[in-house]
């Protein structure tokens, strides 16, 4: 006996496990069904309440799941014009930096670490960090309902990184020219 023989036994053996007898409808017809006797359902015009298992199979309403509410407060005008300053007085200050190193016998970077400040792509993935970490601790400031300590310390960033880039540019206007 082959493979395909075998199956078409097989399949005939499994067809025949799902017809049972119906005794629910009171004749010997055949029927296919997996659930024999399986309880009917109730009606609608049923006395049965919510919260109330009256009857055999204890029948509750479906309820509707909630809709999925809104996430919070949205940025505004306000906000995004704080989060561009932000970003781009950190393209300043790169761009200050870089222009310092250019010139290393009058400057040098006394805050960051040298390795980072001297490998480009890597300062400038740091300050694109700084700038999407900032957006984020904003946004989600503003999405618990603090947009006020939000724009306090925008302010306050906003402020410092404005005093080192003017720092750094009146510097850079200072150097003797080559």
């Amino acid at each position: 006996m082959n493979h395909t023989r075998i199956g078409l036994v097989l399949a005939a053996v499994l067809a025949c496990s799902f017809v049972v007898p119906c005794h629910a409808q009171g004749s010997s017809s055949l029927v296919s069904s997996s659930l024999v006797e399986a309880p009917t359902p109730v009606e609608s015009g049923a006395t049965a309440q919510p919260g109330d298992p009256g009857g055999p199979m204890g029948v509750y309403p479906v309820e509707r799941a909630p809709e999925a509410s809104e996430k919070g407060p949205r940025l505004n005008a306000l906000d995004w014009s704080m989060l561009g300053a932000a970003a781009s007085l950190r393209v300043l200050d790169f761009t200050s930096t870089e222009k310092a190193l250019s010139e290393p016998q009058y400057f040098h970077e006394a805050i960051l670490p040298q390795a980072l400040v001297k490998n480009k792509p890597a300062f400038a993935a740091f300050q694109a960090g700084t700038v999407a970490l900032n957006y984020e601790a904003y946004r989600l400031l503003v999405r618990h309902h603090m947009r006020s300590l939000a724009q306090v310390s925008q302010y306050v960033y906003v402020g410092a990184m404005t005093f080192q880039v003017a720092h750094n540019y009146q510097l850079l206007g200072d150097a003797p020219a080559n």
